[in-house]
C-alpha cells in the first residue's frame, strides 16, 4: 500500500471514530438527565448527572480532536502527523495494558452466562482491545517513517477532479455502511423500518437493499456524479424520517425490547430493557442526518 493510501485510510479511521465518540457522548449526557432511574433504586451519593455530563464532555473534546486530526491528515499538515502519533501512543499504552488485563484478571461470575459465553466475551473484549493496540503501533510506524515525513513537508498538489473534503468523507463513511449491512445480513441482526421489526429473511432483504444502495451512492459521491448526490440527501432524508418515526412512536420501550430478544443468542447482553428516550434519539438521528444533507447542498457546484 502505497504511503499516501495508508495516510487517507488513516484519515478516515480517525474520522469516522471521532463520530462515533461524538454520538457515545451524546447517548451519555441524555442517559444522564433524561432516563429516569429505577423506582428501587438508593439514593447515591455520587452526582450521577454530573459524572455523565463530565464523561461526555471529555469524549466531546477527544472527538473534537480527533476531527481535526483527521482533516488535518487530509491536508498534509505537519502537525497532524505529531498529533496522531501523540493518539497512537495513548492507543498503544491503554490498548496493551487493557489487554493484558482482561486476559488475565478475574471475572466477577454472572449466573445467566455460561463459562463458554465468559470466555467469548473476555476475548471479544481483549480482540477490541488488541485491535486499537495493533493500529496504535501501525500509526507509530507509518507517521514515523522518512516517507511520510515528506508526504507532510511537500505542498500538496492541487485536486485533479475538485471533490471537496466533505464529500470525500461523506463517500467512504456510505462505503463503510456497506460492510456493516453486509455483516448485519450474515449474521442476521434484525432491523426497525418505520417503527416495524424486520427479521428473518426481510432483515436479509433489507440489508442487502441497504448494502447495494450505500455502494452505489458511495461510489458515486467519490465520482461527483449529480444522481449520486441527488440519491444520498434522498437516502439521508429517509434515514432521518425513519429515525424519528421509530423513535417517536408510542411503545418505543417494547419495541426496543422485541427488538433485543429478537437478536441472536450470541449477540444478546441482557435481556432487561435498554433505557432510551425517543424524542432525544429521533433529534441525535435527524442532527446526523442533516450535516451530510448541508454539505451536499452546499458543495453542489462541484458535482459533474
Amino acid at each position: 500500500m502505497q504511503k499516501w493510501i495508508a495516510i487517507r485510510v488513516s484519515a478516515t479511521l480517525t474520522v469516522l471514530g471521532s463520530i462515533g465518540t461524538l454520538v457515545l457522548a451524546g447517548l451519555l449526557m441524555m442517559a444522564g438527565f433524561f432516563t429516569p432511574p429505577p423506582a428501587s433504586a438508593a439514593e447515591s451519593p455520587v452526582p450521577f448527572k454530573a459524572v455523565m455530563a463530565g464523561l461526555a464532555v471529555f469524549l466531546a473534546a477527544l472527538s473534537g480532536w480527533g476531527l481535526a486530526t483527521g482533516t488535518g491528515l487530509f491536508r498534509r499538515r505537519g502537525w497532524a502527523r505529531l498529533s496522531i502519533m501523540i493518539f497512537a501512543v495513548l492507543l498503544v499504552g491503554m490498548g496493551g495494558s487493557a489487554l493484558i488485563g482482561i486476559l488475565f484478571i478475574h471475572l466477577p461470575q454472572n449466573p445467566d452466562l455460561s463459562p463458554q459465553m465468559m470466555l467469548a466475551i473476555r476475548l471479544g473484549i481483549a480482540g477490541v482491545y488488541g485491535t486499537l493496540a495493533v493500529m496504535g503501533v501501525w500509526w507509530l510506524l507509518l507517521f514515523n517513517s522518512s516517507r511520510s515525513k515528506q508526504y507532510f513537508t511537500e505542498l500538496p498538489p492541487e485536486p485533479e477532479d475538485g471533490r471537496p473534503l466533505s464529500v470525500s468523507i461523506i463517500g467512504w463513511y456510505l462505503l463503510l455502511g456497506t460492510l456493516f449491512a453486509a455483516a448485519a445480513a450474515i449474521l442476521r441482526v434484525p432491523g426497525m423500518l418505520f417503527g416495524v421489526l424486520v427479521t428473518g429473511w426481510a432483515a436479509l432483504g433489507l440489508y442487502t437493499a441497504f448494502a447495494a444502495v450505500s455502494l452505489y451512492l458511495g461510489s458515486g459521491l467519490l465520482q461527483l456524479q449529480e444522481s449520486a448526490r441527488i440519491g444520498s440527501i434522498v437516502y439521508f432524508a429517509i434515514a432521518a424520517l425513519n429515525g424519528a418515526v421509530t423513535f417517536l412512536l408510542p411503545n418505543f420501550d417494547r419495541r426496543m425490547q422485541k427488538m433485543q430478544e429478537a437478536f441472536p443468542r450470541f449477540l444478546q447482553w441482557s435481556q432487561q430493557p435498554i433505557p432510551m428516550t425517543g424524542w432525544g434519539l429521533a433529534l441525535m438521528g435527524t442532527l446526523f442526518a442533516a450535516v451530510p444533507i448541508w454539505f451536499l447542498i452546499r458543495r453542489r457546484g462541484t458535482f459533474r
